[in-house]
């Protein structure tokens, strides 16, 4: 992802504000209406051949069965105490007079695959960073996954100016973007995004358990939506942090792409940018600045599932 200081970020806007001025947004986007309840959005989709890699449910299975430390109650050295007397795995805990009730309990939960409740117990053991919140994701079927990623006006108690959302359709991935051409569109936006949850969904983001789907939730509230959107949520930022902090400068977004992907973006708006690119578009008419938010949010969705593919792989 390139970086842009102010100077090159205004020689960006206005280059994309001289290209576009004939443009409209179904010129260059070819994107439709799209109706709701709440009145009309604008509709970008898109779709890419990519196949979402995952650890087997076996080896995923073994890992978790593995792993001592899931019984209450049992630290690093009371498992090397229980191994060096034969209890090698939580299946053999289920001979043991003390912590047979629980190891038979998470044998049962992982012979029966249910993912909400595989991943439940997990996090009343570790936190939600830990690595055995992969081998937990597993077990949830890969059409189950909502990616998403928001851009909005500013921090909080601002609009919503663009959600995205991706899921898995066999060996690719498709993207839905929902525009707001208007700030009057957000409660649209806002419907188009809710009609993709339901019961077994899994959020995967990158930060959207402490800034997208709060956001979106207070947006919600806004308006009066009243609609429960907890999820379980599998975010990459927390997982990316504890895999790779020591390996690489940090673990932002775009770091993450140029060192584990070897991809960088060309004419990128920068985050911090996004709310006053989409106020000279509202301002002016002009699509330009609205085509690198667009386009930076669609990689940014299209980099979790490989983010995700990348955090299974270093697992194996």
């Amino acid at each position: 992802m390139s970086s842009y200081g102010s100077t090159e970020t205004e020689i960006l806007r206005s280059k994309l504000i001289e290209t576009y001025k004939e443009k409209s947004i179904e010129d260059y986007f070819k994107g439709e209406e799209f109706e709701t309840k709440h009145g009309s959005c604008y509709k970008i989709k898109d779709s890419r051949k990519l196949k979402l890699n995952t650890i087997s449910k076996f080896k995923a299975k073994n890992n978790i069965l593995n792993d001592l430390k899931l019984i209450k109650g049992i630290g690093d050295s009371k498992a090397e105490i229980l191994r060096s007397n034969g209890y090698e795995t939580i299946k053999d805990l289920t001979k043991h007079p003390r912590y047979t009730n629980d190891a038979c309990e998470i044998v049962e939960i992982v012979n029966e695959g249910n993912f909400s409740k595989i991943t439940d117990y997990i996090l009343n053991r570790y936190p939600k960073y830990h690595p055995s919140t992969i081998y937990s994701s597993c077990f949830s079927p890969n059409e189950n996954y909502l990616f998403l990623d928001i851009e909005t006006l500013g921090l909080k108690n601002v609009p919503l100016i663009l959600i995205g959302v991706a899921f898995i359709e066999s060996k690719n991935i498709i993207i839905d973007q929902y525009l707001l051409r208007n700030l009057k569109e957000e409660t649209a936006v806002l419907d188009a995004f809710l009609s993709y949850i339901v019961e077994d969904t899994v959020f995967v983001s990158f930060n959207g358990q402490t800034f997208d789907i709060p956001y979106i939730k207070e947006r919600m509230n806004y308006y009066g939506i009243k609609q429960n959107i907890q999820r379980h949520h599998i975010d990459l930022l927390h997982l990316s942090r504890r895999t790779w902090k020591d390996k690489l400068p940090n673990c932002k977004l775009q770091t993450l792409e140029k060192h584990l992907f070897n991809f960088e973006r060309e004419d990128d708006v920068p985050s911090s940018m996004v709310p006053s690119f989409y106020k000279t578009y509202n301002k002016t008419g002009n699509i330009g600045p609205l085509i690198p938010i667009i386009e930076h949010n669609r990689e940014d969705i299209v980099i979790l599932v490989r983010i995700l593919s990348r955090l299974h792989t270093e697992l194996e």
